[in-house]
């Protein structure tokens, strides 16, 4: 047997939607034009700094990749230098430029993805880049130490203009 039903629960129920209804109403009421504008300022100050963050990384790429290109001319400058050295001296020069050389290419692309990205993989890059470039640094200065001359001073600013790229890269990695 069905449980009885009062009619009291249909008229509380029909009563109660528009009471509901002016409830929501009250409180949506509620939301003042200054709650409205604090969340649209709030909104359009975080779209500011984010301009201002892929900015600041843009920047940082640039400055980045201005010091890559520095490093190329440095790579050809000490090419030039090292036909001077003594032949063991000269292979380990030849192959510390020619790894400073990848070092620059992979610095460069890595900012490459960086400014086409600017997410963490990226940072990754970079972070693997500058690994790279302070490596080939390391080898520039084991070669400078075997080597002599005008050669040698190649070779030590070629290793300067690396540690000048490897910072630019830790700065663009802490930008991204």
């Amino acid at each position: 047997m069905p449980a009885p039903t009062s009619p009291i629960r249909p008229r509380l129920a029909r009563a109660g939607a528009p009471v509901l209804a002016v409830l929501l109403a009250l409180g949506l009421a509620a939301c003042s034009d200054a709650d409205i504008d604090d969340a649209a300022q709030q909104a359009k100050d975080a779209a500011s700094e984010a301009r201002s963050a892929i900015d600041d990384l843009k920047a940082q790429v640039d400055d980045a990749r201005a010091e890559a290109d520095a490093a190329e001319q440095k790579i050809a400058d000490a090419k030039e230098q090292l036909g001077s050295l003594d032949d063991a001296a000269k292979a380990e020069a030849e192959k510390a430029v020619a790894d400073a050389q990848t070092a620059v290419a992979d610095a460069q692309g890595a900012l490459e993805q960086a400014e086409a990205e600017g997410d963490a993989a990226s940072q990754q890059a970079l972070a693997d880049a500058q690994a790279k470039v302070a490596d080939a640094r390391a080898e520039l200065e084991a070669a400078k130490a075997n080597a002599a001359g005008e050669a040698a001073d190649s070779l030590d600013e070629l290793a300067q203009q690396l540690t000048t790229l490897g910072d630019k890269l830790e700065s663009a990695a802490a930008g991204s």
